[in-house]
């Protein structure tokens, strides 16, 4: 019985603290440092492409009147590329989020000069993203049936 035990005690150590694995001071910095830029420059993002977006169902208007100019292939082109930039603003944002870990720098999280975005401050922006993304995969789909009429 006591052979039986002692393995198990430590293979339950070894999973419990592979849960628990602790970063080094200057890998959470850097991971919190990469929070912030990745959070900066999504809300950079998302500011710039507001604009766009609304110019593009502007358009969109102006293409269901019939005495208004209208590009359909133009805008289908601008709608395209504002995907591929939204996919590489959302794949950047979302590695910095998983591989920040809280709880592995808890010991460092009040010796930070700059302190560590909260969760909440970073997940809102998950649906700011997906709104975005809904409105560009919009615009394409609507541009795309007028280019092709």
């Amino acid at each position: 019985m006591r052979a039986f035990v002692i393995p198990a005690v430590l293979g339950l150590a070894f999973i419990s603290s592979g849960c628990q694995s602790q970063k080094s001071r200057s890998a959470c910095e850097q991971d919190v440092e990469r929070l912030k830029g990745a959070i900066d420059r999504t809300a950079g993002y998302l500011e710039e492409v507001r604009p766009e977006l609304k110019a593009g169902f502007l358009a969109l208007d102006d293409c269901d009147v019939r005495f208004r100019a209208c590009e359909p292939a133009l805008w289908l082109e601008r709608a395209e590329a504002m995907r591929l930039e939204y996919l590489d603003v959302r794949a950047r944002f979302a590695r910095a989020v998983d591989v920040y870990h809280p709880d592995a720098c808890v010991a460092y999280m009040r010796g930070y000069s700059r302190n560590a975005p909260q969760p909440r401050t970073y997940n809102g922006f998950y649906y700011s993203l997906e709104e975005t993304g809904d409105q560009i995969d919009e615009l394409i789909e609507r541009f795309n049936k007028r280019v092709r009429t």
